[in-house]
């Protein structure tokens, strides 16, 4: 295995993973504490990454440096940009050097250096029918076992991998002794993110079905959720609307780069989008904001604006 590395992307849990796999190769669990270096990406200097490098590992051949959340992928050049690259070029080879990013520029010297000398992997955010699968087999690390239409409700209303393994933990302890996970026990033990219940009210509202949108408003504020948190989601969620909407005919990926949304949050949308004009997101809009100026004032109640507006807006 070469020992500079570039893991990057939006699923950090299979970043994560991957690190502790080279780092359970690479450093005994009993000299962690010497031969595993740590730092912080966004605040850390190159001289110092450097000088981690260059430590010589203590009772074994090889230790371990991870730069978690890079910055040099993205920010502007820096003076010791060049410096740098030359370094990283010649660190020993008893040192494995990792980089941790959610984004990187492929046109960055660091990006393309690695790239030819070491080894970059990028980890997006899966389709939902491969999600699904990755759902299957995930629970199968808690003991259970679920058949593919479960696997897609749960990878539809969960956002990224790292809320759905939080899920599934959690339906996996509430099980106990009960094997196979079925779809009609999960409303027990399964609750759908805010913002998985905002994607299914805007279902609702574009299927003309207000009285199901209600119902979710309702649901949402029994749980505890708070109104104006629920109205500031659903002003949101009609933004990214807007914004997917106005950016229809370019393909996903000049979509995703023109409005920074999340893969998972695009893919919805624009499915979502359909059932909307342009002109009826910005209405929509636009009631969001009388609305959430009329709770301000007093001059209605949380309950009742958002049953009005769920109603007003189908």
């Amino acid at each position: 295995m070469k020992n500079l590395i570039l893991f990057f992307g939006e699923e950090k849990l299979l970043i994560k993973e991957e690190v502790a796999k080279i780092k359970q190769k690479i450093v005994p669990k009993n000299l962690e504490a010497i031969n595993f270096i740590p730092l912080d990406g966004k605040t850390v200097i190159e001289e110092d990454i450097l000088k981690a490098c260059n430590i010589v590992p203590m009772m074994s051949a090889k230790k371990l440096v991870v730069v978690y959340d890079a910055r040099f992928f993205e920010s502007e050049k820096t003076k010791q940009e060049d410096y740098f690259l030359n370094e990283l070029e010649i660190i020993p080879d008893h040192t494995y050097l990792v980089f941790t990013a959610t984004k990187a520029d492929k046109r960055r010297k660091i990006f393309k250096m690695i790239k030819s000398k070491g080894i970059v992997r990028e980890f997006n955010t899966p389709s939902l029918k491969d999600k699904a699968l990755w759902v299957q087999q995930r629970i199968k690390l808690y003991g259970k076992s679920m058949d593919l239409k479960t696997a897609y409700f749960i990878a539809e209303y969960t956002a990224d991998l790292y809320q759905t393994d939080s899920e599934l933990r959690k339906i996996a302890a509430f099980l106990a002794e009960k094997q196979t996970v079925e779809q009609n026990n999960l409303s027990d033990i399964f609750y759908k993110s805010l913002e998985g219940n905002i994607f299914e009210m805007m279902d609702c509202i574009g299927s003309k079905k207000s009285t199901e949108a209600v119902k979710i408003i309702n649901r949402l504020l029994e749980q505890g959720e708070k109104g104006i948190v629920i109205l500031y989601m659903i002003s949101k969620h009609v933004m990214n609307l807007i914004t997917v909407k106005s950016l229809q005919g370019l393909s996903f990926q000049e979509i995703t780069e023109k409005s920074g949304l999340h893969p998972f949050v695009i893919r919805k949308a624009i499915k979502q989008s359909e059932n909307f004009t342009l002109d009826e997101l910005k209405r929509s809009l636009k009631l969001c904001q009388d609305l959430d100026m009329d709770i301000k004032m007093g001059k209605i109640q949380e309950r009742i604006g958002l049953e009005l507006l769920v109603t007003n807006i189908s």
